[in-house]
């Protein structure tokens, strides 16, 4: 009886372990590309390039769960030094991209506007920002919090001259930027560096010609205001032929 029960408790176990599958990506048409095709055997065939493929629907994640994204691809007589990128993109509960510079902030970088910013300025100027180390792809986000209670902020400044930095006799910071600014902010509005990265996540990345490469990450925390999720993936090279399965996201 004691053996029977503990069988039981385990096959019990062992169901509710069982990973669940969220979102399948094995038929192409679940894919924004109409390049994508079905194959033999259970594989997708196509031509990838330069610009992301999608998933059609979004996946939702919930805080708590851990997500598995896997997949495998070959690339098939691929151009020289040609790559493959496998990951996902992240977005808010209303369906907006999050990208990294909504997110990914620089350490010790909160200032605040030392005069106002007028739609049309072609320039910011800031106090308390003179230790500020000026990155190359930053962008500005406003009305930033010291806690980072505002991430994702998508209030953010064009991208800016960093080579044209110039530093005022008062001790403030003026930034050029490439494009005008499209509206205006107070003097005293909180501002904080953000760096520009990645267009999405990267689960896993390869090269290896007319061989199968197997991807899978396991993602326990997303960035700050994710609530869903759609896979993507794309090259570093204009075309390439590409085989695709066993492409999927699982939640634990």
């Amino acid at each position: 009886m004691k053996k029977i029960m503990f069988l039981a408790a385990c096959m019990i176990a062992a169901v509710l372990g069982a990973a669940e599958t969220v979102f399948d990506g094995n038929s192409p048409a679940v894919w924004t590309s109409k390049r994508i095709t079905s194959g033999n055997d259970g594989i997708l065939s196509g031509t990838c390039g330069f610009a992301v493929v999608k998933s059609k629907e979004f996946i939702p994640v919930e805080k708590g769960k851990t997500y598995v994204i896997s997949g495998e691809f070959r690339l098939v007589e691929p151009p020289a030094k040609a790559t493959i990128y496998f990951g996902f993109i992240p977005y808010t509960e209303t369906g907006r991209e999050i990208p990294y510079y909504a997110v990914t902030t620089v350490s010790k970088s909160v200032a605040s506007l030392a005069k106002d910013v007028n739609a049309g300025d072609n320039s910011i100027v800031l106090k308390d920002a003179e230790k500020w180390k000026i990155n190359t792809l930053g962008r500005i986000v406003f009305n930033a919090k010291e806690d980072l209670s505002d991430l994702p902020n998508f209030d953010f400044s064009p991208a800016f001259e960093s080579k044209q930095v110039k530093v005022n006799t008062d001790g403030t910071i003026e930034i050029p930027v490439k494009k005008p600014f499209a509206k205006a902010y107070p003097a005293g509005t909180v501002v904080r560096q953000h760096i520009v990265g990645n267009a999405y996540i990267y689960a896993g990345a390869g090269r290896r010609a007319n061989e199968w490469m197997t991807f899978s990450k396991r993602y326990t925390t997303f960035y700050p205001g994710t609530a869903k999720i759609k896979l993507a993936f794309n090259m570093n090279v204009a075309k390439c032929q590409i085989e695709m399965r066993n492409i999927k996201v699982t939640v634990e």
